[in-house]
C-alpha cells in the first residue's frame, strides 16, 4: 500500500513538474513574440522621427500649407505719395502735394475659392508624405524580416554543417576499420600461400585459390576506395557549406547597413532581432483590408487635386468679373497771400472708388479649361490607380496564402527529414547503408529548413505589403 502511494505522488509530482514546464515554455515564447513586436514597433517609431526622406515630405507639406493664408489675403494696399516743386495755384490756396490711398476687393467669392485651391493642393502633399510614411514603414519591416532570415539562415547552415562534421567523423571511422589488420591483408595472404597439385600428365597449380585471394584483396581495396570517397565527398559539402555560410553573412551585413539607413543612424549599429519569429497577424481580416483599399494615400490624392481642380474652375469663373477698388485721395493746399476766401489753405479729401475691366477675357477662360482637363485627368488617375491597387492586392493576397500553405508544409517536411537524417546516420555507423542517400536526406533537411524560412519570412513580409496597400 506504501509502496503504491509512493508511486501516485512520483507522478502526481511529475505531472506537475512537466506541467509547470510547459508552462514556463509557453510563457517565454509568448514574451519572446511581445518583445519582438515592441523592438519593431520602436524602430519603426525611429524611422518616422530620423529618416530624412519622410521629413523632406512632412516639410513639402508644411510649405503647402503657408501657402493658403497668401492666397486667401487681399491685395496690397496701393498708396501713393507727390509733391509740386512749384506749388499748384487754386482757388482755394496753393497745393503742394497729394497723397492717395487705394485698396482693391477681388469678387466675392474670389479668395474663398482660391484658398479651397491652396488647402486641396497642401492635403495632396500630407496625402503624398503619408503614403511615405507608410512605405517608410513597409521597408522597415521587410527590411527587419531580412535580417531575420539571414541570421536564422546561418544558424540552419551551422546546424547543417555540424551534422556534415558527424558524418565526416562517422565516414572516418568506417575507413579506418576497413583498413585494420585482419581485413583485406588477411585475404589476400590467405590465397597467395597455396601450392601446386600435381594431376596426371599436367600440373595444376592453385590458380583458381590465388585468383580468389586476388579478388577478395581486389574487393577490399574496393571497399577502402570507396570509404575514401565519402569522406572526400563529405569533406567538399563542407567546404561549400562554410563558403555559403560567409557569403550569407556578407549579405546579412548589407541588410543591416540598408535597415540602419532607413533609420538614419550609422550602417554598423546592431539591430536586435528575436530568437524565433511568430507569424505576424494582420490587423484586419482580408475582406475588410479590401474594403479598406479607399484609404490608400495615392487614391486620396486624387480625390484631393480634383477637388483643387473643382476650385481652381470657380475661381477662373470669379476672375472673369471685375475687381472693385476704394480709395481716398488727400490733396495738401497752403495758404495763399492776399487770397480773402473761406477755404484758403484747407486741404482737401476726396473719396474713390474704382474698378478693374476684365476685357481680355481669354486667359481666364483657358484657366477654366484648364481646370476642366485637371479634373478630368484626377478622375482617370483615381480609377487607374484603384485598378492598380486593387490587382496588387490579390496578388499579395495569393502570396500571403501561398507563404502559410508553405510554412505548414515544409514545418512537417523539415521535421521528417531531420528524424530520417538521425536514423540513416545512424544505421550509416553501423552497417553498409547507402551514403549517397545519407547525403541526399541530408541535403534536403537544409532545403527543407530554408523554406520553411522563407515561408515564414514571406508571409510576414507580404503582410507588412497587404497593409501599405489597404493604407493602414
Amino acid at each position: 500500500m506504501k509502496s503504491n502511494k509512493s508511486i501516485f505522488y512520483s507522478l502526481k509530482f511529475n505531472v506537475f513538474s512537466i506541467g509547470r514546464y510547459f508552462t514556463i515554455i509557453l510563457f517565454l515564447s509568448l514574451a519572446n513574440v511581445i518583445h519582438a513586436q515592441e523592438s519593431l514597433s520602436v524602430y519603426m517609431e525611429q524611422a518616422g522621427k530620423n529618416n530624412p526622406g519622410l521629413q523632406a515630405k512632412y516639410l513639402e507639406y508644411s510649405a503647402a500649407l503657408e501657402k493658403v493664408p497668401q492666397v486667401g489675403a487681399l491685395p496690397d494696399l496701393t498708396a501713393q505719395l507727390g509733391f509740386f516743386l512749384n506749388p499748384m495755384q487754386l482757388l482755394g490756396g496753393n497745393q503742394v502735394g497729394n497723397m492717395q490711398l487705394m485698396q482693391m476687393f477681388p469678387w466675392f467669392g474670389t479668395l474663398t475659392a482660391a484658398k479651397d485651391e491652396a488647402s486641396q493642393m497642401a492635403l495632396m502633399k500630407f496625402e503624398a508624405a503619408r503614403d511615405a510614411r507608410n512605405m517608410l514603414y513597409s521597408q522597415v519591416k521587410t527590411s527587419w524580416y531580412n535580417i531575420y532570415r539571414k541570421k536564422q539562415e546561418i544558424r540552419i547552415l551551422n546546424e547543417n554543417l555540424e551534422l556534415l562534421r558527424t558524418l565526416e567523423k562517422v565516414a572516418l571511422s568506417k575507413y579506418a576499420n576497413a583498413k585494420s589488420p585482419g581485413g583485406s591483408s588477411g585475404n589476400i595472404s590467405s590465397g597467395s600461400s597455396s601450392a601446386p597439385v600435381a594431376s596426371g600428365n599436367q600440373t595444376t597449380s592453385s590458380a583458381p585459390s590465388g585468383m580468389n585471394g586476388m579478388s577478395g584483396g581486389s574487393s577490399a581495396m574496393g571497399s577502402n576506395g570507396s570509404g575514401m570517397v565519402d569522406v572526400l565527398r563529405v569533406q567538399m559539402e563542407i567546404a561549400e557549406l562554410i563558403n555559403r555560410i560567409e557569403v550569407t553573412k556578407d549579405m546579412l551585413g548589407t541588410e543591416i547597413a540598408r535597415f540602419n539607413s532607413l533609420l538614419n543612424r550609422p550602417s554598423e549599429t546592431e539591430v536586435h532581432i528575436p530568437a524565433n519569429l511568430s507569424p505576424v497577424l494582420l490587423p484586419l481580416e482580408l475582406n475588410a483590408m479590401a474594403d479598406s483599399l479607399k484609404n490608400n494615400p495615392m487614391l486620396r490624392m486624387s480625390l484631393a487635386e480634383k477637388a483643387a481642380g473643382e476650385a481652381q474652375r470657380v475661381m477662373a469663373t470669379k476672375m472673369r468679373k471685375p475687381m472693385l477698388g476704394v480709395g481716398v485721395n488727400y490733396m495738401l493746399i497752403d495758404k495763399r497771400p492776399g487770397n480773402t476766401s473761406m477755404m484758403n489753405g484747407n486741404d482737401m479729401i476726396m473719396p474713390m472708388v474704382s474698378f478693374t475691366v476684365p476685357f481680355f477675357s481669354k486667359k481666364y477662360k483657358a484657366m477654366e479649361r484648364e481646370a476642366k482637363f485637371r479634373i478630368e485627368a484626377s478622375e482617370k488617375s483615381y480609377e487607374n490607380t484603384r485598378n492598380d491597387l486593387e490587382v496588387s492586392f490579390l496578388d499579395k493576397v495569393q502570396q500571403f496564402k501561398d507563404a502559410n500553405r508553405r510554412l505548414a508544409l515544409y514545418k512537417n517536411q523539415a521535421a521528417l527529414a531531420k528524424t530520417s537524417v538521425q536514423l540513416l546516420l545512424t544505421a550509416f555507423s553501423t552497417s553498409n547503408t547507402d551514403f549517397d542517400e545519407v547525403l541526399r536526406m541530408q541535403a534536403q533537411l537544409l532545403d527543407y529548413g530554408l523554406k520553411e524560412l522563407d515561408a515564414l519570412t514571406d508571409r510576414n513580409t507580404t503582410g507588412a505589403q497587404l497593409e501599405y496597400i489597404a493604407g493602414l
